[in-house]
Order: C-alpha cells, then sequence, then structure tokens
C-alpha cells in the first residue's frame, strides 16, 4: 500500500483498539507479544493533540473546537502524503462540524469499519467515560453526541449509534468500507481478522495469522495492562480492557433503556442482526 488515509473507523467502545493491537502483532511477526503501549503501525488518530499542535505556532491549549476543527483538512493532507498508507484510528462519523468535513473523502483511500451492539457498547461506554447508564443511552440517540476536547484528545462528534454506522456505510457513493462486527471478530476470529488480511492485501500465512491472534487476544492485553498500565486510558483509574464480553449488557440496562434503543436504532439493529424483526434482542 502506498498514500493516503486507510481509516480504522468505530464507534468508542467497539474493537477498534484491538484490531489496532492484532495488526501490530501481524506487521511485527514476533515471537513474543507486543506491548500495548507501543502501537506503531496503526500509529496516528485524528484525535491526536500532538498531530494537531504540528500544524501550528499557537498552542492548542488555548483554541476553541471551531479552531481545532479547521485543523482537521490540513491534519488529513499531511497523513495522506505520507509515502506509505497512514492507517489512521477515528471515532468520528463520515458528516460535516460547520463546513468543515471530519473525513476528507479526497485524501481518503479505504476503511475498516468495526461495529459492535450497542447494548453493550452503552455498557462499555458508561465505565469508560464514568457516566451513568441513563445518560450513555440518551446520549447514543442524540445527534449532538460527542466526546470533548480534554488534556487526552481532541473533540470527536459522534451522532447517534445507528447514524454513525450508516454514515461510513452509505453516507458516500461508491465508498465501501470492509465492515466487522465484533461479536463475530469474537466467535470466529480466525475468519474475521483474516477478512482483514485479505483486504489490506498482507502476504499472511494462516500461522502468522493465528500467532497474531493470540497474542492480542483479550487475556492477554488485560495481563499487560494490569502489569504496566496503559497509555490511552482517559483515568488513571481507569481499566481499558474491562471486559470485552458479549451480551454483557444483560446485567445491566433496564427494560426501558434496551427499548429506548430498539425504538431509536431499530432498523440498523435489525440489518446487522442484534435483534430479530420482532425486535427482540439475539445477542
Amino acid at each position: 500500500m502506498s498514500g493516503g488515509i486507510l481509516w480504522l473507523a468505530s464507534y468508542p467502545k467497539s474493537g477498534n483498539t484491538w484490531v489496532r493491537i492484532f495488526l501490530e502483532n501481524l506487521f511485527r511477526n514476533g515471537t513474543t507479544p507486543v506491548s500495548i503501549n507501543e502501537l506503531n503501525v496503526v500509529a496516528f488518530g485524528d484525535a491526536q493533540r500532538d498531530l494537531y499542535q504540528s500544524l501550528t505556532d499557537r498552542p492548542i491549549d488555548g483554541m476553541s473546537d471551531e479552531e481545532l476543527d479547521r485543523l482537521r483538512p490540513l491534519l488529513q493532507q499531511t497523513l495522506a502524503a505520507r509515502p506509505e498508507t497512514a492507517i489512521v484510528k477515528t471515532h468520528n462519523r463520515i458528516g460535516f462540524v460547520g463546513d468543515v468535513p471530519l473525513i476528507s473523502m479526497e485524501h481518503t483511500m479505504g476503511a475498516i469499519y468495526v461495529v459492535r451492539n450497542v447494548f453493550d457498547v452503552a455498557v462499555s461506554f458508561a465505565a469508560h467515560y464514568d457516566g451513568t447508564m441513563e445518560q450513555v443511552v440518551d446520549g447514543l440517540c442524540r445527534d449532538s453526541m460527542h466526546t470533548p476536547t480534554t488534556g487526552a484528545a481532541i473533540v470527536q462528534y459522534l451522532g447517534p449509534w445507528g447514524e454513525h454506522y450508516l454514515s461510513w456505510t452509505r453516507g458516500v457513493a461508491g465508498f465501501e468500507p470492509l465492515v466487522l462486527r465484533y461479536e463475530d471478530l469474537r466467535a470466529r476470529p480466525f475468519k474475521e481478522f483474516s477478512r482483514i488480511v485479505k483486504f489490506l492485501k498482507i502476504p499472511a500465512g494462516p500461522e502468522r495469522i493465528k500467532k497474531a491472534i493470540r497474542f492480542s487476544n483479550f487475556e492477554e492485553v488485560s495481563r499487560q495492562e494490569k502489569q504496566r498500565g496503559f497509555r490511552e486510558r482517559v483515568r488513571a483509574d481507569q481499566t481499558f480492557f474491562r471486559e470485552g464480553k458479549v451480551g454483557g449488557w444483560r446485567r445491566s440496562l433496564s427494560e426501558d433503556q434496551v427499548a429506548q434503543l430498539v425504538d431509536v436504532h431499530g432498523d440498523v439493529l435489525r440489518e446487522l442482526k442484534y435483534i430479530d424483526k420482532n425486535g427482540k434482542p439475539t445477542v
């Protein structure tokens, strides 16, 4: 691959980091798992503060979100101009903030989109950002949903969970990202991670893929975080790799909260087979 941006896109808490760790292990092809604090294959994210700071002489600490947003096209142009394809993590939806595109298609060569059942996203999101379940469920249904600018990251514009998925899969004519369900990655890792390898045209055989899967499994990354921490955590007291389970939402969401999410996202939930035709959860 050469030139342009290949996006690794998802709503937060959907498996984006897991795929990044897999790719790191796949590319390095070492004899031991790579450190989760040394992820250089997907080395860029469009919320990285240092990348924005590199584009301006002004301290970004004093800049408004509107001023930071104006730097997005230049940031993407800069990443796309690299001699090798830049694989860039994003949680932004495809769309505009004001008149600024969040994702510049002219600098985009493709995307991998990871989607996870909104019920489990809600639970993981609440734990990650220290919010109440009611706040998070409401946010997942709101067009204004975003993660604010902090000392760790630049503002990311998410919007409703279902609209986020549709923006990446239907938002641009002729644009067809590789779509992966988190639940399938968990249930059939070799088959699903092999789809990534094929999509990226990486000459890796079955044993190399299986090793990368083993070196990036939940038990391994959780062990590393407990021993050495994870520098991408939002808070020092946070556990980033918390459970990673499928269906854990059943212990945490009320019937009313599930009904609210189904009411807003029903069409997408049915398309992705997270609910049946009668609106009953299937995972």
